[in-house]
């Protein structure tokens, strides 16, 4: 049997445990994470033209309002929104406007129609591109939406693109978006402060990805040349931790001067 010393121990064990039990708090619920807001569209511009011109090929170019900023160079990178409907019925088959957000893109890498006829678009510009089909996709169409031998019809508004600043003309085979190149560099913020900037005699090799702004800001430099590239936020991207002191996603400044450089095959689907 049991004394009333080992019942009273018993007792004072079970009531702590009943304690701590009560005390124990209850499984944590999973936190959902809190999805950003969906953005909202931008209203499309209408309006009549104040300028427009036919380019070779039957490319109809019309301005709806003259940019004030920088002017867009051909071969250039553009942060911009775009509308682009069919021409015959106006079907809708792609807009970025609808979407709310612009996109960054290299000309290099976009239809014909587009390469001729957004430089000489200014930042801020509103211009309307009317692409025979020969000049869009022709025969081979990349969507259900758009048949094949379409002319089409964009609004574009060009929102920000990358800057270049020739300081000094280099020498020699000129660089491709896709090149590997060496070269002595500085970055910095759009008020001048300090972010990177190479070692005298240790050249840094820069390869294609690795910061967009910098491989689309230095295409067309040639050995020698040296060039001063303003990225906006939407090409500072690349990456991560090839250049810990550079924050992504945020404006910047590259001066870059060129010793050596290599083109590469360009990539599928660029």
């Amino acid at each position: 049997m049991l004394t009333r010393v080992a019942i009273a121990v018993l007792l004072a064990s079970a009531t702590m445990t009943m304690a701590q039990e009560s005390n124990t708090p209850p499984p944590a619920v999973p936190v959902q994470p809190i999805m950003p807001p969906k953005p909202a569209a931008v209203p499309v511009p209408t309006g009549e033209p104040v300028q427009k011109a036919e380019l070779a090929g039957g490319l109809l170019v019309e301005d709806i309002k003259l940019g004030e900023g920088f002017e867009v160079e051909p071969g250039g990178a553009v942060v911009c929104f775009y509308h682009g409907t069919l021409k015959e019925g106006g079907k809708v088959f792609d807009s970025a406007f609808d979407r709310g957000e612009p996109i960054a893109f290299p000309l290099s890498g976009v239809i014909k129609g587009w390469q001729e006829g957004v430089p000489g678009m200014k930042v801020g510009g509103v211009r309307r591109l009317t692409v025979p089909a020969a000049m869009a996709y022709g025969p081979s169409s990349p969507s259900p939406d758009i048949p094949p031998n379409s002319d089409l019809v964009f609004v574009i508004q060009v929102v920000d693109a990358i800057k270049v600043e020739e300081i000094k003309e280099g020498e020699g085979e000129a660089a491709s978006d896709q090149c590997v190149a060496v070269t002595n560099h500085t970055i910095t913020d759009r008020d001048g402060k300090e972010l990177e900037k190479t070692e005298a005699g240790k050249p840094y090799i820069w390869f294609p990805g690795e910061l967009q702004g910098a491989s689309f800001g230095m295409a067309g430099m040639k050995p020698g040349g040296k060039r001063r590239v303003t990225v906006p936020k939407e090409f500072n991207k690349g990456a991560p931790g090839m250049h810990p002191n550079v924050p992504q996603d945020t404006p910047i400044v590259i001066e870059f001067e060129i010793e050596h450089l290599r083109n590469l095959p360009r990539q599928r689907g660029y």
